[in-house]
């Protein structure tokens, strides 16, 4: 059920061609295809920058003073905790805290003087230039009043003034993804696309500014970055009657389809509507379900990176996981487990590492340039064979032009990307 044919990823690519062309023409459709106005760095931008990582509870406010040779800069970081009043509270409320949050940084670091810094805002925003977005909608949970549909960069500039931390400018603003391809082409010149995969997932890439066809705001450059948001991709993807289960059980039913299908929030989910279904049936747990697939949510992709790392002949780890968990399991029920773990698993693979190659092939689609693709998060970083399953579906479908689609890890992309945004729109 979760085999997914070459056949299939082409269609996939086929059909994600036609949403982004969509997209980029401002027609309806699932891509919402963002300018970001910014274009890819030269590596030749230096000196210090401040940059803000706002995408969760845990908000990080870097010091990054950049070489100007694409080499890695230095990083000084702080962690801070957002509370759940905070998020949930209103615009003055939570961009209150950050501010402080800011204020605090400055003063443990000693930094005085003017500050410019770059911002990046983990949610879907509308960019109207390098320095002005409007939030589109709330996502993981944060429900703040006041913030849907204004301009964010404005909101923290009046939240800075109002708790007296002076001398820091908002100079860019940008998403995580947008960030990780910055790092990346900063480090590698033929880093043209970027990738979060983790607990959601989105692409981004570098794009002609003639071939956006909706109006778009002030902006010179030839090229420009494009958010896709395709985490929304809904068309010619292989949905199961599992996947139609867990959308209806989500939190926003109808939306992220392919995100639902590839991101760590959801495998986990997955495999468990599948076990609960065979087990229902009687074939699996002699018919009585374990708590540990009892709850909607309880069993994580933690869970399944465990489960994937068990090499045994007969899954002896995964049935040890089981016992330890109070499963009462049989090794049959160890190794059908794995294997639906296993599949849930490749199928995600498969169709990320087939909307990444949707994303290249648009512009150049016999391969003939190099294409090194910066990625973050800890699907791609930790999740046992993930990363090798892509660059398997890479040479299925292209053979040895394969080798022109490089996955490049990026750690750290959201914070120092963030500089080198605040960096390149600072030098026009």
């Amino acid at each position: 059920m979760f085999a997914v044919s070459p056949e299939r990823l082409r269609a996939l690519i086929t059909a994600f061609h036609e949403e982004m062309r969509r997209g980029l023409a401002g027609e309806p459709g699932s891509l919402k295809m963002l300018p970001a106005y910014v274009d890819i760095p030269t590596g030749k931008e230096r000196g210090p920058f401040l940059a803000l990582d706002m995408g969760g509870t845990n908000v990080r406010i870097l010091w990054a003073d950049l070489p100007g040779n694409r080499s890695v800069p230095v990083l000084v970081g702080d962690l801070f905790q957002l509370s759940r009043d905070q998020i949930s509270a209103d615009a003055g409320v939570l961009f209150g805290a950050i501010a402080r949050f800011i204020g605090r940084f400055l003063r443990t670091r000693g930094l005085t003087g003017p500050q410019r810094m770059g911002f990046t805002f983990s949610f879907a925003i509308r960019q109207r230039s390098i320095a002005r977005g409007e939030l589109i909608g709330w996502t993981k949970g944060w429900t703040a009043q006041g913030v849907v549909g204004r301009d964010v960069v404005e909101l923290l500039n009046r939240a800075l003034a109002e708790e007296g931390v002076a001398g820091v400018r908002v100079v860019s603003l940008n998403n995580d993804t947008t960030g990780t391809l910055m790092a990346g082409a900063y480090l590698d010149p033929d880093c043209d696309v970027g990738c979060i995969l983790g607990t959601g997932t989105n692409i981004c890439y570098r794009e002609r500014t003639a071939a956006i066809r909706k109006p778009v705001g002030p902006y010179d450059k030839e090229f420009m970055i494009i958010n896709t948001e395709s985490g929304n991709f809904n068309a010619a993807l292989p949905r199961t009657r599992f996947d139609a289960l867990l959308d209806a059980g989500s939190e926003n039913p109808g939306l992220q389809a392919e995100e639902k299908m590839v991101s760590g929030k959801y495998l986990g989910e997955l495999v468990r509507l599948v076990v609960a279904d065979v087990c229902t049936e009687g074939f699996l747990f002699g018919g009585r379900l374990p708590a540990l697939f009892a709850v909607p949510g309880g069993f994580g992709t933690e869970r399944l990176s465990e489960i994937e790392a068990d090499v045994s002949p007969n899954a002896d780890g995964t049935l040890a996981l089981l016992g330890e968990a109070g499963g009462g399991a049989a090794p049959g029920d160890a190794r059908f487990l794995r294997e639906v773990v296993r599949s849930v698993s490749g199928r995600a693979a498969r169709l990320a590492a087939a909307v990444l190659a949707a994303i290249v092939s648009k512009n150049d689609p016999g391969l003939d340039a190099t294409h090194v693709i910066a990625v973050d998060g800890s699907l791609f970083e930790k999740y046992p064979g993930f990363r090798a399953r892509m660059e398997e579906t890479f040479r299925e479908l292209y053979g040895e032009r394969a080798g022109c689609l490089r996955l490049a890890p990026v750690s750290d992309g959201s914070g120092f990307g963030a500089a080198v945004i605040a960096a390149a729109s600072s030098s026009g």
